[in-house]
């Protein structure tokens, strides 16, 4: 009952529950001066005004700022956006660069800019003896310290800061996971909603991480920084915000009618994303964020808790720590940054040329590469994507069976990240069975992915299989505490089998670590007011009870105000039911357990997607009906026109699979882009033909003379 009544709010939930993550800016139809930005992002980066020219700005990471969180200090960012900016209709994809550290980096060093980065390297997740050794000599660090980071992690996960003695003993155990996973796994999930130790919760970030590489750079520091009610100076980190957009004055569509322009945008848009020069920038301002403690005395302690926790400015968004930055740095940090950020965007798409030919070197992360960006094109190019996955797992050697997940880590972690990559594939489907076949085959190449036992628990608790789908999530929170949809599918899995305390404890260990969850305050919220209810043989006080109903009351409003897509009429007659009256609560019918809909990937159904379904079928229906039914030379010859535009429209859209619905009341069979060419082809030969023969014979040629000849 405790687990009810824990706080007066749940965590995230009190007096400001607005969210600080960015969104996609206000609404261009309703205020028409808003600014359209092809991207919007975040810039976080070592700042020290005492360091020599050139290597003053040091930048760390770049990240989207739709979703990117700007607490206190840097509210402010989130609001002029949304008030002077909204996202382009066609916004460059640039997550595969900004979500990858390694591919960040390259991108800097690749247009000149290698100055804004810390000096940095990267290597094999696999221990060696002389590796610590190695990477002092390449990163010229006799003392001091590095820092060690995860490619494709964020919010602190994964980031260890290491002096260059205690080196070799930290890498050993980052990159030796245990011998009996089992055992280890049966003792970790009884504490896998707790919060644990940093170097204990990095090494299962590290153990379970799929990429192959990670990276290691020179540790830099900020100009101390003073934080409001304390008297100590901190190393902050320094994040800086900007909009990309294209200048009116060179847009190639200038002067041209605006229907044309909408014809040649969808038919060239392909040709956007590459030649999306010349950008120009808009600076929306910066604010530090703050590590935990301040810097330390002169004696102070050296341990790895106490340099993380004294260099490393990801927090909970709930902490306010935060200050605001001096405007004369922040103009030294936009003019170093000014000509870099929009070459390295204008360049940065990541494409499957540009891996082969940068990373042909490195078979395993030019594996990895060519996966994530077939993960990234999924939606829109399903078969595409498939064949990049066939490549992508030629280029690895499977490594021995018998051997040990320690000896062949890089390998058998691409091998299933590319493995549960193309189960989600057959999820877009609905095939769920394929798609858990392929888990299973992912977690027995890499039994430490998380992100495949997540999976595997989404599948679960598709078929009804609820029990096991709370034992998959738990085994992918014990593996990443800090991924945040297996809690939110703990909670769901555990909410239908109606265990409401279950539920509320998936929900409040997630809030913790993620207070701006909207999913998990809905599940929060609805199993607070099932229990209101029927308190089933729970007994409550007055007090109790309005306490209860106010947090639930809190957490449906927060729910209903993040995702207005998914609240129903139903989520609302609880709404009003935990706000109500005792008398109001009497008029109210109950609701049956629910739940919103939670993915961990997008769904590629839409209504665009099924309009241009029906559009096909159209064709399809026409033109064979007009081909079969119909004689006279002018339909055959509208029958050959119409085939051959399809055909042309099939080949420009280079066979993409439009023909496959995943909806699960759809009826529209499911066939591929090939399939549908080959039958558009076949028609326009065939009613090319028939209009020759027509043309040559007229209205009275044989036909049944030729069917009985051909039969015979």
């Amino acid at each position: 009952m405790s687990v009810f009544l824990d706080a007066a709010n749940l965590p995230g939930v009190g007096e400001d529950i607005d969210s600080d993550v960015g969104g996609s800016g206000g609404c261009a139809k309703q205020h028409g001066e808003l600014i359209s930005v092809a991207f919007w992002g975040i810039c976080d980066i070592k700042y020290d005004p005492r360091a020599p020219p050139g290597r003053r700005v040091q930048v760390l990471e770049l990240g989207d700022g739709r979703s990117s969180r700007f607490s206190h200090h840097g509210r402010f960012i989130k609001e002029k956006f949304d008030s002077q900016y909204c996202m382009a209709r066609a916004p460059i994809k640039r997550a595969v660069m900004t979500e990858n550290k390694k591919f960040t980096h390259d991108m800097f060093v690749q247009e000149g800019f290698a100055e804004l980065r810390p000096p940095t390297c990267a290597y094999a997740r696999r221990y060696e003896a002389t590796l610590a050794r190695r990477i002092l000599e390449d990163l010229d660090v006799a003392k001091g310290a590095v820092v060690l980071k995860l490619c494709n992690r964020s919010r602190g996960a994964g980031v260890v800061v290491v002096p260059a003695e205690e080196l070799d003993a930290v890498l050993r155990q980052l990159l030796s996971p245990p011998v009996d996973l089992d055992a280890w796994l049966a003792k970790r999930r009884e504490n896998a909603l707790q919060e644990g130790k940093l170097l204990e919760e990095q090494c299962i970030h590290w153990w379970s991480n799929e990429c192959p590489l990670f990276v290691v750079e020179k540790c830099c520091a900020s100009i101390p920084v003073p934080k409001e009610g304390d008297d100590g100076l901190f190393d902050g980190t320094l994040r800086v915000a900007f909009a990309l957009h294209r200048p009116k004055s060179v847009s190639k569509y200038q002067g041209t009618p605006r229907g044309w322009i909408r014809r040649s945008a969808r038919a060239s848009k392909r040709q956007d994303e590459v030649q999306v020069k010349p950008f120009e920038i808009d600076w929306l301002g910066g604010y530090w964020k703050l590590p935990k403690f301040p810097l330390p005395e002169a004696n102070g302690s050296v341990g790895l808790q106490a340099i993380h926790d004294r260099v490393v400015s990801s927090f909970n968004s709930v902490d306010k720590r935060t200050a605001p930055v001096d405007p004369k740095d922040l103009q030294e940090v936009y003019q170093a940054l000014t000509p870099a950020l929009p070459r390295i965007f204008s360049s940065g798409a990541i494409s499957v040329q540009m891996i082969m030919n940068v990373y042909r070197q490195d078979d395993l992360f030019c594996a990895f590469a060519l996966a994530r960006v077939a993960a990234a094109m999924r939606v829109d190019h399903l078969e595409r994507a498939l064949g990049l996955f066939d490549l992508a797992r030629r280029k690895v050697k499977e490594p021995p069976k018998r051997e040990g997940l320690r000896d062949f880590l890089p390998e058998l972690s691409v091998l299933s990240y590319i493995d549960r990559n193309v189960g989600v594939c057959s999820a877009l489907l609905q095939k769920w069975e394929d798609a858990a076949r392929l888990w299973r085959s992912a977690l027995q190449l890499f039994p430490v992915n998380a992100t495949a036992h997540y999976l595997h628990g989404r599948y679960c608790q598709e078929v009804g299989k609820y029990d096991d789908g709370v034992e998959c999530m738990m085994r992918a929170i014990a593996l990443d505490p800090d991924f945040k949809l297996p809690y939110q599918g703990l909670g769901n899995c555990q909410l239908l089998r109606r265990d409401f305390e279950g539920a509320m404890a998936a929900c409040l260990a997630c809030l913790r670590r993620h207070p701006d969850a909207p999913f998990a305050q809905f599940i929060a919220g609805q199993c607070l007011y099932h229990v209101l209810r029927d308190p089933g043989g729970r007994c409550f006080s007055p007090a109790e009870n309005q306490r209860l109903s106010a947090k639930a009351a809190r957490a449906l409003d927060l729910a209903k105000r993040r995702h207005p897509d998914q609240w129903s009429e139903g989520d609302q007659v609880m709404l009003d039911y935990v706000k109500g009256s005792p008398a109001e609560r009497s008029q109210l019918p109950a609701q049956d357990l629910h739940i919103w809909k939670l993915h961990g990937f997008r769904p590629c159904q839409t209504l665009r997607r099924r309009l241009l379904d029906v559009a096909h079928w159209a064709f399809v229906v026409m033109s064979f009906g007009g081909a079969v039914l119909l004689r006279a030379p002018e339909s055959l010859g509208f029958t050959a026109l119409v085939a051959a535009a399809s055909l042309a429209f099939r080949l420009s859209m280079r066979n993409q699979c439009i023909i496959t619905s995943v909806a699960r009341t759809s009826s529209l069979p499911r066939i591929s882009g090939k399939a549908v060419t080959r039958f558009f082809l076949a028609l326009l030969l065939v009613s090319v033909a028939r209009l020759a023969l027509q043309l040559a014979f007229g209205r009275g040629f044989p036909w049944d003379q030729l069917i009985r000849a051909i039969r015979h």
